[in-house]
């Protein structure tokens, strides 16, 4: 059974909050991030971006980096 277009859509946001909130250990930070800017991301922020695969695998690599120490 074929997930529709929305229903993906709504996993990659899904999934990226729960990665953000692993990565910043609480629900208020994790959403701060996710709708802050970035200039990794070309001025938009997570939440914008990670609605196809293609932008939530860039989210979760800007994550992995604030996870390894790094900012973005």
């Amino acid at each position: 059974m074929d997930e529709s277009p929305e229903s993906q859509k709504m996993n990659y946001v899904e999934l990226i909050h729960r990665e953000a909130e692993r990565i910043f250990g609480n629900k208020a930070k994790a959403d701060m991030w996710l709708n802050q800017s970035k200039a990794a991301l070309g001025g938009s922020t997570p939440l914008q971006v990670a609605h196809s695969e293609e932008g939530y695998e860039l989210v979760k690599a800007e994550l992995e980096k604030l996870s390894h120490g790094f900012t973005c």
